[in-house]
């Protein structure tokens, strides 16, 4: 159990921090007033703005609480000590003998006294008032900590609209504070999309992220393996401690306010006026202005739960009768839409909330509410929520639908047994569990090939389905019409799978060839089917086209899938991971890097539940982002924990990829973490995945072990994967792993290199085309101009190789002056190259180190020294001293005193390991 450190360090609160600083030492203000929900961080970032002017004030602290806000001066009773019966009972002795009492400490320090008032929301009215005199008065700092909405403290707030204290409001941390959060209290690297889940359910409020923390280690869902951390399941918000925060907070509401807390609670959100209507409107304008209760900018102006743990916490809290009366209260008002509509609905996330709530009520839903709320909750990837409603379905004419649903289920949970059992359900008779509808067939189709190509099936098993799909679907509709055939929507899902076969089977050549005939015959989608094929086949054909190096079209591709997905309200939300690996690698192929964050930063902000099952396959993409740049450092701190993750839930055949990835760039940057293995374990992994990604997988592993080689280059067997990949067509794998043969030293590779990328769409393949050219001239400046366009097209690691190469040059033809030049210039432009270097830069990097005394002869000549005042003060002749200076010059790379300030800065960048500087 990971134990919570007590230190006050905070995240994302620099901007905060230094305000409340400057606040205070601000001579026209008097001090600070600090507000924010409760757990926030205003105490600790108090204590730290007073720590950091602890050289100039001297901090008193009082704290408030509910028993002494009842009484009189509670709050300060510390200070009244000498305070007699008869001076309590005036305001004004009070204040003379609390003023008295803060000027002798005032002389004892010798510093101004700052007092920092906590949890002012209990103060007494009396303290408030002195506190605001004493405020006025200017003897003091005062430093006022509160939550928004306290009525006692309106005096000291209107201060601060008069200008004599400063207000603060602290709002939640960001994602990527509460991800800095996790990693300290952790201590080692955090999955970011587990970090993001925390942030989101905790609604960046740090006290909540600690407690789910806590909450989901003792769950043993937040998971360390090799040092790094994950989530495998979403952590249960309903703990004890958790619980008594929320119970805290209803208690210090009135009835009323409790009552719309409940409602929206239960209801997830509602249109402004229905809340209105249906409770209090007072009440539900006081949640508001206490930031509790929120509004969508929505035209219903929806109303929900600022915190989001407090949804599923009051909800739990509510008794299933008073739970009844609330939602039939609101069914008299409100109309939340039906799953049964034939026109799709704006959202599925409502009416899917009120048959889960009908549920939980007891209530009693057709199995056609049924049969619809288990595909929307499935479609939406809830796979939870769709085993439930599809477990609910009794009747026999349903059961069929309702099997092919729990199958589902159990296949978007990855419990492949269980979906097998509930498909083989279906081989019985159709007078036991009813008739085939299209809908469901095309549903048990493709979970079925899902399952099969996550157990590794071959071809010629998917081919069988097709197939099976075909004879089944014909058998249905002649069943219906007897002069009916083969259903459209059937032949071109069949089609589909025989392609996803070919790709199985490693032929992209023709697998690309039968998407193009399928994609050109599909015409505009009429069903959800159809909308839901469509939508595989532009994901499946932007694969292919994007593995064989047509970064363009791959793109279009999944710009389409990605359309459809956006445009169907969350109805095949199931395929976000599908859609987004496919579209990420078209843009990493293409080197549209920041357009892959942008992809990347918008899958954080998809449906919570997806998180946990893609959050592994979302790190893997933001560590190859970083590592396809050159950032090998950071981009290994993001795949461990993905690594990790992909153990457990690897949707998209990841992990052989990853393994290969984190096992090289842990070997190159020599960071000594478990990860240095994973690149011997590619072949045990169980499965290959893609081809195209498992030849780049085995690259990178070959890369690995030839960077640990002491016998110079070993890069035989990368050349053998080259030519494998280029024998498929898979343009893009090779040209990953041409990258790798020159970055381990093969320089053999080189030409075709530059051939391969010649006609290659996208920045990064331009820049290794420059550079390939470059490097094969054997011209120094071409190189030179090769790494900046690299830098352009943040290929930093490409732009120091580069340069890298030029220096061995001018190295090898003994321009050693040219050559220390342009060390210094790589030192010098360490920052815009994200602080890379490669190893086999060092050593010529060792030649320009300055011995001792060179040392402080530069420090001399900084200084203004002449080289006669520098031979007088080492009793040298002027002679040695010059003969000094010229070797520090060449060691530097320049010839001129003038430069010798900014080369000698450049040249100790600081420790280095032995990969990087």
């Amino acid at each position: 159990m990971t134990h919570w450190g007590q230190g006050r360090q905070l995240f994302g609160r620099e901007r905060e921090l230094a305000e409340v600083t400057s606040r205070l030492l601000d001579p026209g203000l008097r001090g600070v007033v600090l507000l924010g929900a409760e757990g926030i961080g205003k105490s600790s970032l108090a204590e730290l703005a007073a720590e950091r002017l602890s050289s100039i004030m001297v901090p008193y602290y009082v704290c408030g609480s509910p028993v002494l806000s009842r009484m009189q001066y509670g709050i300060l009773s510390t200070y009244l000590g000498s305070a007699t019966a008869a001076e309590m009972e005036s305001p004004l002795a009070v204040l003379r003998t609390v003023r008295a009492h803060f000027q002798r400490l005032t002389e004892t320090s010798g510093m101004q006294t700052l007092l920092v008032v906590d949890n002012a929301q209990h103060i007494d009215e009396a303290s408030a008032h002195l506190l605001t005199q004493l405020a006025m008065s200017g003897e003091l700092r005062l430093m006022v900590i509160s939550r928004a909405r306290a009525p006692r403290i309106h005096e000291l707030l209107s201060l601060a609209r008069d200008g004599l204290l400063a207000r603060v409001d602290l709002g939640p941390l960001s994602r990527h504070a509460v991800h800095e959060f996790c990693v300290s209290v952790l201590g080692g690297p955090v999955l970011q999309a587990s970090s993001t889940l925390l942030s989101r359910m905790s609604g960046g409020n740090p006290l909540y992220v600690k407690e789910l923390l806590s909450r989901a280690q003792r769950q043993q869902r937040l998971l360390e393996m090799n040092g790094a951390w994950y989530l495998g399941k979403e952590p249960d918000s309903c703990d004890t401690s958790l619980v008594d925060l929320v119970k805290g907070m209803l208690a210090s509401r009135n009835p009323a306010e409790r009552n719309v807390l409940e409602t929206v609670a239960l209801a997830e959100r509602l249109p402004r006026s229905v809340l209105s209507a249906v409770s209090d409107d007072e009440a539900v304008r006081a949640l508001l202005i206490d930031g509790i209760l929120g509004i969508l900018p929505d035209r219903d102006e929806s109303v929900y739960l600022v915190q989001p743990l407090h949804e599923q916490i009051i909800r739990s809290l509510v008794p299933a009768a008073r739970s009844a009366e609330i939602r039939a209260r609101i069914l008299g008002r409100y109309e939340p839409g039906s799953l049964l509509d034939t026109v799709q609905p704006a959202g599925l996330d409502t009416p899917l909330r009120y048959a889960e709530w009908a549920l939980d009520c007891g209530e009693r839903l057709s199995p056609e509410e049924l049969l619809a709320a288990a595909r929307a909750a499935n479609g939406m990837g809830d796979a939870a929520r769709g085993h439930r409603f599809a477990a609910a379905v009794h009747l026999p004419a349903f059961r069929k639908a309702a099997e092919v649903e729990l199958a589902v289920s159990c296949a978007k949970q990855g419990s492949y047994a269980r979906a097998r059992t509930h498909l083989e359900a279906l081989k019985t008779g159709p007078g036991e569990i009813g008739t085939w509808d299209q809908r469901s067939l095309q549903r048990a189709a493709f979970t079925s090939a899902l399952m099969l190509r996550q157990s590794n099936a071959d071809a010629e098993e998917l081919n069988a389905l097709a197939q099976r799909w075909t004879d089944v679907a014909t058998g249905a509709a002649v069943r219906e019409v007897a002069s009916a055939g083969t259903p459209p929507g059937v032949s071109a899902g069949a089609g589909m799978l025989e392609a996803a076969a070919l790709v199985l089977k490693g032929d992209y050549a023709e697998a690309r060839t039968r998407l193009a005939a399928i994609a050109g015959d599909e015409e505009e989608p009429q069903s959800a089917d159809d909308v839901e094929r469509a939508l595989i086949i532009h994901g499946l054909y932007a694969e292919v086209l994007g593995a064989c190096g047509e970064v363009g079209p791959a793109l279009q591709q999944a710009q389409a899938a990605a359309n459809i997905l956006a445009d169907s309200a969350g109805r095949f939300r199931s395929y976000s991971g599908f859609v987004f690996v496919r579209h990420a690698f078209a843009l990493l192929h293409g080197g549209r890097f920041t357009q892959l964050e942008q992809l990347i930063a918008k899958m954080h902000t998809g449906p919570q539940h997806l998180l946990t099952v893609l959050g592994g396959t979302m790190g893997v993409f933001e560590a190859a982002l970083e590592i396809h740049r050159g950032r090998l450092q950071e981009g290994l701190q993001r795949l461990r924990p993905a690594v990790e993750a992909l153990r457990e839930h690897d949707p998209e055949l990841m992990l052989p990829y990853a393994l290969g990835l984190a096992g090289y760039a842990s070997t190159v940057v020599g960071d000594g973490t478990p990860a240095a293995g994973f690149g011997t374990q590619v072949s045990a992994a169980g499965y290959p995945g893609p081809r195209h990604l498992w030849l780049t997988a085995q690259a990178y592993a070959a890369a690995a072990e030839a960077s640990q080689s002491t016998e110079g280059p070993t890069s035989g067997r990368l050349a053998v994967l080259a030519a494998e990949a280029r024998a498929a067509g898979l343009r893009s794998s090779e040209k990953d792993i041409l990258e790798l043969c020159l970055a381990v030293g093969d320089l053999t590779q080189v030409g075709r290199l530059a051939e391969l990328t010649a006609d290659f769409e996208g920045a990064e393949a331009q820049a290794l085309h420059t550079y390939a050219a470059a490097v094969a001239s054997g011209n120094p400046d071409r190189m030179v101009a090769a790494a900046e366009d690299a830098i352009g097209a943040q290929k930093y690691l490409v732009a120091v190789e580069s340069i890298g190469h030029a220096i061995r040059f001018y190295g090898n033809h003994g321009n050693l002056r040219r050559q220390r030049a342009l060390i210094q210039q790589l030192r010098r432009r360490r920052e815009e190259l994200a602080g890379v270097t490669v190893s086999y830069l060092s050593p010529s990097l060792h030649l320009v180190r300055l011995t001792r005394r060179e040392h402080e002869i530069v420090a001399l000549l900084l200084s203004g020294a002449t080289t006669k005042d520098i031979a007088g003060h080492f009793t040298l002749s002027q002679r040695t001293v010059e003969g000094h200076v010229y070797r520090i010059y060449v060691k530097l790379g320049i010839s001129r005193r003038a430069d010798l300030e900014s080369a000698y800065r450049a040249l100790e960048p600081g420790p280095r390991s032995s990969s990087l500087l």
